[in-house]
C-alpha cells in the first residue's frame, strides 16, 4: 500500500510517496523521482537510512512547530502532513458541496466489486466498490454521497492511487 505525504522544509513543500519494495526495503519517490530505501531505527528518534546505496544518519527531534530533521551538521525544521486529510480539510474548509463527489481510489489495487449503478442513490460513507490490494478487500465509500452519473472503471480493472472511480453528483 503507497502513502502519501507532503512535507514541508525550509519553504518548500514537496509530495512523498513511499511504498513497501518486493525485498522489503522502500521505494521512496520525490517529486516523482524514485529512489531505493532501506531504513532501520538506531535508536528512539535516530534513523539509518541506505538511499540508492548511499548511507545517511538521520536525527528527528521533534519541535512545537514541526520536527528538526538532522544530517551530519545539515539541520532543516520539517512538517510532515497526510496528503489525503489534508485534501479532505481544506474541501471542508471552502464548504464541501452537500451532494457530489469524485471517488478515487485510495490505494492501488484491483477492482472486484462495484456496489452501485449508474443513477444509484448513494448516502455518505455507503460503499460503491471493493479494491483488492495484497490479498485484502478493502471497502470504498462515498463521503458525501450523491447520484451515480459514471462508473470510470470495470470489475477486473487494475487501478492505481488516486485514480477516478466513479462520479456522484
Amino acid at each position: 500500500m503507497k502513502k502519501e505525504l507532503l512535507v514541508t522544509a525550509s519553504g518548500r513543500e514537496a509530495t512523498i510517496t513511499i511504498a513497501r519494495a518486493a525485498d522489503g526495503g522502500w521505494v521512496v519517490e520525490v517529486d516523482g523521482v524514485a529512489r531505493a530505501v532501506d531504513a532501520r531505527q538506531v535508536r528512539p528518534g535516530t534513523w539509518s537510512l541506505l538511499v540508492d546505496g548511499q548511507s545517511y544518519l538521520v536525527d528527528l527531534d521533534p519541535r512545537k512547530k514541526g520536527v528538526a530533521a538532522s544530517v551530519g551538521l545539515a539541520e532543516a525544521l520539517i512538517t510532515v502532513e497526510d496528503a489525503r486529510t489534508r485534501r479532505l480539510r481544506q474541501s471542508l474548509a471552502h464548504g464541501a458541496p452537500a451532494r457530489g463527489e469524485e471517488v478515487r481510489a485510495p490505494i492501488a489495487g484491483k477492482v472486484v466489486k462495484l456496489t452501485c449503478a449508474v443513477g444509484d442513490e448513494i448516502a455518505a460513507g455507503q460503499a460503491v466498490a471493493v479494491l483488492e490490494a495484497m490479498k485484502m478487500e478493502n471497502e470504498i465509500v462515498a463521503e458525501i454521497g450523491g447520484t451515480v452519473a459514471a462508473i470510470k472503471k470495470d470489475v477486473g480493472q487494475s487501478v492505481e492511487t488516486g485514480e477516478l472511480l466513479l462520479v456522484l453528483t
